[in-house]
This record gives C-alpha cells, structure tokens and sequence, in this order.
C-alpha cells in the first residue's frame, strides 16, 4: 500500500472566490495530432540528467455551450512550412514537429462520420463562432484561415499591435497577414469589466460564469489562460468543478510540483505500466530538487522562452493556488503524462471528477525523470 501521506504540512490554499453559477460548458480536449521536441534548457531549468527533452503533444480545446462554440488555440498547421518565414526559420532551428491535421479537419472528419450514421450534431468548424489564440507563437496558432471569415479571432492585450501587420506586409513578422484577413479580431481588455479568479484578472466569455479567460502574462504578449465550469454541484453536495487550460504559462507540470500546497508525497503514487517509479519514496525524489525541500517544485521556466521572467513566475504562483484545489483539473498545453489517462475529443472531460484523475494523474510526470533515478 502506497502511503498518502506527505514529506511536509501543505499549506492552505487562499480562497479563489470564483462567482457562484449555475451555468457550464462541455470541453473536450482535442490532441491536435502533433507531435512537438522540447529541448529543455529552453523552457526550464535546472538541467536534470537524463531528462534530454521530450515529445509532447499540444492540446487544444472545443468550449461548447449550448448552440454556441469556442476553441481555446488550434495547435501547428499541417502545413507548417507555409507560415511566415521567419517563424519556419525558428521552427527549423530550434525543434522538430510533425502535424497530420488541422484542428478544422479534426471537427469536420468526426461531424461527416456521425452524419453518415445518422447524427447531425457534431460540431463543424463552420460552427465555430471565435478561436482564442493563447498566444501568437506558432504552435498554438495553426491555421484561422481554415475557419470561416465570421469566425472572430480573439487574442490577449496587446498582440493586434504586436502581430499586425504581419507577412508579407512585415517581412519580419511572425504571424500571417492571413490569419486576420476579412475576420473580426477581438483583443480582451480585462479593465472593462474587472474581475478576479484568484489572484488572476480574467473576463467573463459567456456573461454567465460558465467560461473564463485569465490574464497569464510572462511567457508572450497577452499570453492567455482559460478556466472552465463543467459542473454545477447542487447545495450540500461536492461543489462545482473546473477545467483549467494553462497553455504555455509553463511546459512541464514539474514546475508546479510539489508546492506548498501539494508537497511532495512521502511515496508517488503508482504509475500505470510504470516500472521505474512505482512505489517510488518521496526521499529519492526529493534529491532531484536543487533546493532540497518537498515544496518546492523541481524545475522554474526558463528565461529563454520566458521574457517576462518575473510576470512568468507570478504566473505559475497563481496557477499553484488553483492547483491546490481539488475541484479544479490542470491541463497544460504539452503535458505528455496525462495524454494517455484523459478522455480526448471526442468524448467531453467534464466528468474528470469522478474518475479521480486530479490523484491519479497529478504525479505521473515524474517518470520523466526516471533515468536520473537509475
């Protein structure tokens, strides 16, 4: 029997005061069928030995309520080598990607093999009424022009005046001139109407509490977040719950965990088909952290991809305090661990609850660093 007890006292969690509701959207997890190499030293730091990068996947995210539908970023075009030039420069030098469809496609092959059995009602990329870029970098923009011209783009503060013009207008831009032609592009402005999730600033998409974007600034101009209501508990029951969607605010969960909040256990949690760390103590781990102490995570970014290095750190401190909650399900865009134990489009995530995979999943990336362990 594996221990649940921990190397130190976690630390209470600060109230997140989410604004009550009733209302909730279905999300469903796209795997945007890309396989990404991250090369560490650009995305996190210490070095750890044996951890000499990984191939990650990028998810993306099908926010449906009611008749009304949203993604939350569209991964790397298919066509990778049809992005601005100076992005395919970038993409050539520093990691290799490969994808087989665009999140489009995705939508439009499964609505086309459930209306040929009968059912009309998938959704279609013609039903998409806005795409949310997370942020401008190129594995998370993918291709609007694949989405019809009344599919508005929506992106963070700052990044209409960052992006565009953009190529072949600026031969130097990153981003097409394409990805906003003939398409409303909306820029949120989380003064307007101020509010808070935690400690983040985040508007309301939906009006209704069902659906949030989270300002989550370090790792990109107007790089944004999302936080998703996918139940409503009723009076004396488990209280609501939610999906998080981190995007780039940090690649590996490794520089969540542990925290204060969840410090490390005294034994990980067996991991499934795991032969490395199954039952691992926690004292073994523990030596992999360059502070030495069971709350502190075991990696920080990386002021490479992390420009805004103090914003990034604030960043992952306020994604630690909804981390702490039981209520809430993680997701960042690269994370590998989990690709396996989550339930992928098309089927919704909204049950996530109550098939435990906050405890299940909330360690697994620790067999990353089985080779250090060796």
């Amino acid at each position: 029997m594996v221990s649940n007890t921990y190397l130190a006292q976690p630390k209470l969690p600060p109230s997140l005061h989410i604004p009550s509701s009733s209302a909730t959207v279905t999300v469903k997890v796209i795997d945007s069928t890309t396989s990404l190499f991250l090369d560490p030293p650009l995305f996190w730091k210490p070095e750890i030995k044996g951890l000499q990068g990984l191939n990650v996947p990028i998810y993306c995210f099908l926010i449906s309520h009611g008749e009304r539908h949203v993604l939350f970023d569209l991964g790397v075009r298919r066509d990778w080598d049809q992005y601005a030039p100076k992005t395919v420069d970038l993409i050539r030098r520093t990691t290799r990607c490969h994808t087989d469809k665009n999140v489009s496609e995705i939508l439009d092959a499964h609505a086309e093999q459930r209306a040929a059995a009968g059912d009309d009602s998938a959704v279609r990329s013609t039903d998409v009424e806005a795409v949310v870029w997370s942020h401008h970098h190129f594995d998370h923009i993918g291709d609007p022009s694949t989405f019809p011209p009344e599919t508005d783009l929506i992106v963070g503060p700052g990044v209409r005046r960052l992006c565009w013009p953009a190529y072949p207008t600026d031969p130097d831009a990153l981003v097409l001139d394409a990805d906003a032609a003939g398409r409303a592009v909306r820029e949120v402005d989380f003064a307007r109407d101020p509010l808070r999730i935690g400690r983040f600033a985040a508007w309301d998409y939906f009006g209704d509490g069902s659906f949030y974007l989270l300002d989550a600034p370090g790792h990109a101009v107007g790089h944004l977040a999302a936080l998703a209501r996918v139940t409503a508990g009723a009076p004396g029951q488990d209280g609501d719950t939610f999906v998080f969607m981190g995007a780039d605010a940090c690649h590996h969960p490794g520089v969540l965990r542990p925290s204060e909040y969840l410090p490390l256990p005294s034994h990980v949690p067996p991991f499934a088909a795991d032969r490395y760390l199954h039952g691992c103590p926690g004292e073994v781990l523990q030596r992999l952290q360059s502070s030495d102490s069971p709350v502190q995570p075991f990696l920080t970014v990386s002021s490479v991809l992390f420009p805004d290095y103090e914003a990034a750190q604030d960043t992952v401190r306020k994604i630690m305090e909804l981390d702490a909650s039981e209520n809430i399900f993680i997701i960042l865009a690269h994370d590998e661990s989990i690709k396996d134990q989550i339930n992928l489009f098309p089927e919704p995530i909204n049950n996530w609850k109550a098939m435990g995979l906050s405890s299940r999943t909330r360690w697994l990336f620790c067999k990353d660093f089985a080779k250090a362990l060796e």
